[in-house]
C-alpha cells in the first residue's frame, strides 16, 4: 500500500471521493499540507472525518506577507490528527512575499516545531542556500525535517541528506526533462525518501496538465521504483513504512 505524503484539497472538493478512488488502487495513507490558517483548518477537519488521512498545518511562503496568528497554529498543531508542521518554507522563484516576510515567517514555525516536538514539512523552491542553514539549525535543536516536491541538485540533496531531512519526490520525477530531479533521486537512499502527488498540482506522465489526485502517488511510485531498481509493492512498503515512522503514526495493520 502508498502514502501520499503531500497533497491540498480546494474547497470546492469532494474528499471522500478523491480518498476512495486512491484506495481502490492501493492508496492508504494520506497527509493534507495546509497553506495558511482557513486552509490548515480545512485540513484538520478533514483529517479528523476520514480514516487514513492526517494533517499539516503552516503558513506557505507565498502568504508570509499576512498577519501571523501564531497561537491559532499552536492550538490546531493540539489536534490528534494534525501530526506535522506544513507548508512552511521559502520561495524566491516568484516572491509572492518578500524574501524578509518568507524568513521571519519560517523562523517562527521552525522554532514552534521545536517547542512542541513535531516534524516540518517544508517548500523550497530556488532559495536552497537560506532554507538548507535554516533547517541544518532546526535540526540540531531536533526538528525533524521532511523537504517535500524535491527540486534541488545531488549536492543540495546531500546536504539536506546529512542533517536527518527526508525527501519527497512527485510526478515532476516522470516528467521527461526532469534528469535533474532525477539526479537528485539517485543519492536519496530509500530509507530517507518518501512520495508524494502535491495534488490538485503536477500529475505525472501520462496525466500531465491534467488535475492531479492522490491515486496518482501509485504512478510517481512506479517511475522511482524503476530508477532505485527495487520491485514496485517493497517500495510501496518502504515509503509507506518511512512515512508512518517520520509522522509518528501507527501501523494500521
Amino acid at each position: 500500500m502508498w502514502f501520499d505524503t503531500h497533497l491540498h484539497l480546494d474547497p470546492e472538493d469532494r474528499p471522500a471521493l478523491l480518498f476512495a478512488a486512491a484506495r481502490a488502487v492501493g492508496v492508504d495513507g494520506f497527509l493534507i499540507a495546509g497553506t495558511g490558517l482557513d486552509d490548515s483548518r480545512r485540513a484538520a477537519s478533514t483529517a479528523a472525518q476520514e480514516h487514513g488521512v492526517v494533517a499539516a498545518a503552516g503558513v506557505h511562503p507565498h502568504e508570509a506577507r499576512l498577519s501571523l496568528d501564531l497561537e491559532a497554529f499552536r492550538a490546531l498543531l493540539a489536534e490528534p490528527r494534525v501530526v506535522a508542521v506544513g507548508e512552511i518554507g521559502l520561495d524566491y522563484y516568484y516572491n509572492h512575499s518578500p524574501a524578509a516576510d518568507q524568513r521571519r515567517v519560517f523562523a517562527a514555525f521552525l522554532e514552534l516545531a521545536a517547542a512542541l516536538g513535531r516534524p516540518v514539512i517544508v517548500h523550497c523552491r530556488d532559495a536552497f542556500d537560506d532554507c538548507l542553514a535554516m533547517l541544518s539549525e532546526a535540526a540540531a535543536d531536533g526538528v525533524r525535517v521532511l523537504i517535500h516536491s524535491f527540486t534541488g541538485t545531488p549536492d543540495q540533496a546531500t546536504r539536506a541528506l546529512e542533517f536527518g531531512a527526508m525527501l519527497s519526490f512527485n510526478g515532476m520525477v516522470t516528467f521527461n526533462r526532469a534528469e535533474n530531479i532525477r539526479a537528485a533521486l539517485a543519492v536519496v537512499p530509500v530509507s530517507r525518501l518518501l512520495l508524494e502527488t502535491d495534488s490538485p498540482y503536477l500529475a505525472p506522465v501520462p496525466y500531465r496538465g491534467e488535475r492531479n489526485t492522490p491515486a496518482r502517488v501509485v504512478e510517481v511510485g512506479r517511475r522511482v521504483a524503476a530508477e532505485k531498481g527495487l520491485a514496485e509493492a517493497d517500495l510501496a512498503r518502504l515509503t509507506t513504512a518511512n512515512a508512518r515512522r517520520f509522522f509518528g503514526l501507527a501501523d494500521p495493520g
